[in-house]
């Protein structure tokens, strides 16, 4: 009777410890579903939108979802490819808190201009950015055209 019982306490231990387990992976799944979702709504936007400008944006979800995701932020950001001048690299990072340590999930595309316009107003962009003209050659490993550093 003492080892059936014993036996049982020490299955029931596993089996709780288990169940805690697959709740809190659970809950983390469905974090990173949010987080993943939040951003391709942020890509989706940024795809509808088109040639993206350069720069740096972020903020939180209340404005798009009211209420609904309090402890949700992001961050997004374009930069020009350092390969194709017709290229826009576009970054979206979302971040949240898991506990006390906070995560991000990012996502990046590649947006190619579209149109003649675009693609000549990109040429001029790349052309006249003196600072980043060489960084292709550079990464390529050819001559620089350029002095200065870049930041």
């Amino acid at each position: 009777m003492m080892v059936a019982l014993a036996i049982l306490a020490t299955s029931m231990v596993v089996l709780l410890s288990n169940h805690g387990s697959s709740i809190r992976l659970t809950e983390r799944s469905r974090q990173v579903s949010v987080a993943i979702n939040l951003a391709k709504d942020l890509m989706t936007d940024l795809e509808i939108q088109g040639w993206p400008e350069f720069g740096n944006w972020g903020g939180d979800f209340e404005e798009l979802y009211p209420g609904l995701y309090p402890g949700y932020r992001w961050e997004m950001e374009v930069t020009e490819s350092l390969y194709w001048s017709y290229v826009r690299e576009c970054y979206v990072r979302v971040f949240w808190m898991d506990g006390t340590q906070e995560q991000v999930i990012e996502l990046v595309q590649f947006v190619a201009a579209m149109d003649t316009e675009q693609q000549q107003l990109a040429e001029e962009e790349y052309s006249s950015d003196d600072d980043t003209s060489g960084a292709a050659e550079d990464l390529l490993g050819g001559d620089s055209k350029t002095g200065g550093t870049s930041e």
